[in-house]
C-alpha cells in the first residue's frame, strides 16, 4: 500500500492527465461515429424524407416516355430516378436542329403531374448526330423544383479563338 500512495504521490499530474486524455479520445469516437459515420441505412441520408408519398413507377414513366416518343422527330428515349432526381435522355433524329430538340423536351414538361414536378428534379439530355445537311447536338439541361419553371440548358457555345482575338 505504501508503494502505491509512493507512485500516487510522485505521479498524480501523470495521471490526471491521462484520465483527461482518455476521457477527450472517447468524446471524439463518439462525436467521429456519430457525425461521419451515423446510423442512416440509405446512401441519401435523410434527404429522401417524404418520397413515399410523391410516387413515380414504372408506369409513369412508360406513359410519360410513349408519349415524347409520338413526336416524329424522337429516335428513343429512356428515363431512371435516382433519389430524388429523374434524369431523361432523349435522342432525335440526324436532320433535327438545336431549337426543335430543347422545344421537344420543355414539351415534355407537360406530361408530369404537378406533385412530381413540386417534388423531383428533372435532368435533361438531348442528343442528334451530325449529318451532310445539319449540325449535331448534345447538351443538357436542368428543371428544378425551386426553379422558373423552364428548363436550364448549359451553354455549349464554342468560341474560335481567331473571333475573339479580332473583336477586341
Amino acid at each position: 500500500m505504501k508503494k502505491l500512495k509512493k507512485i500516487w504521490q510522485e505521479n498524480s499530474v501523470l495521471f490526471v492527465l491521462l484520465f483527461i486524455l482518455i476521457a477527450c479520445l472517447i468524446a471524439i469516437s463518439v462525436v467521429v461515429v456519430t457525425y461521419f459515420i451515423g446510423d442512416s441505412s440509405s446512401k441519401y441520408g435523410d434527404r429522401l424524407e417524404g418520397i413515399e408519398n410523391y410516387p413515380f413507377d414504372e408506369d409513369m414513366q412508360n406513359e410519360i416516355i410513349a408519349q415524347i416518343e409520338e413526336n416524329e422527330i424522337v429516335e428513343s428515349v429512356t428515363m431512371r430516378v435516382s433519389g430524388k432526381v429523374i434524369y431523361i435522355t432523349i435522342t432525335f433524329a440526324p436532320a433535327t436542329t438545336l431549337v426543335e430538340g430543347q422545344s421537344v423536351a420543355l414539351a415534355s414538361l407537360d406530361y408530369f403531374n404537378e406533385e412530381t414536378l413540386s417534388f423531383y428534379d428533372l435532368e435533361y439530355m438531348i442528343q442528334a448526330d451530325d449529318t451532310e445537311d445539319a449540325e449535331g447536338f448534345q447538351i443538357i439541361g436542368a428543371k428544378n423544383v425551386s426553379g422558373t419553371g423552364g428548363i436550364v440548358w448549359n451553354n455549349n457555345t464554342e468560341f474560335d479563338k481567331e473571333e475573339e482575338t479580332e473583336e477586341e
